[in-house]
């Protein structure tokens, strides 16, 4: 008899290999744990719990990039020009967007370097205070003090 005490665990075989199977087909994590039944959350703890897991996962995310890949290379090699374009063109916008892609978001400065941020407090003025300028930067703030 067992001593567990709750709910069975969803870590069974065929949860397993349905999360595998979803995966291997291109279906992103957070889909495929819900095809087995299970939240992202136990997905993930399962596969901290669980390095045979984690393994298997990384493979089946491999062999579904692999498999789709494949069709894209086929598609490089059509008789068809305009196909072999679009091919190439999906292809370098999603394996190097950095260089390729059509619309880039950037959140850094330019060339990688930090933004610069600037933020500036209006507070409202009191009848008769006197209008005094803001330390402009941290070495004016500490010489006021």
């Amino acid at each position: 008899m067992s001593n567990r005490v709750g709910r069975p665990s969803k870590f069974q075989p065929a949860t397993v290999s349905k999360i595998l199977r979803s995966v291997a087909r291109g279906m992103p994590l957070v889909h495929a744990a819900s095809t087995g039944g299970i939240s992202f959350q136990t997905l993930t703890a399962y596969r901290s719990e669980h390095p045979a897991f984690a393994d298997a996962l990384a493979q089946a995310v491999a062999k579904g990039i692999e498999a789709r890949l494949k069709v894209v290379e086929r598609a490089m090699d059509s008789p068809d020009e305009n196909i072999r374009l679009r091919s190439a063109f999906w292809f370098l916008e999603h394996t190097a967007p950095q260089y390729f892609s059509r619309t880039r978001i950037e959140i850094s400065g330019a060339d990688g370097s930090p933004l610069a941020l600037g933020i500036g407090i209006y507070l409202p003025r009191k009848d008769g205070d006197e209008i005094k300028p803001l330390p402009a930067t941290v070495t004016d703030i500490e010489n006021e003090n």
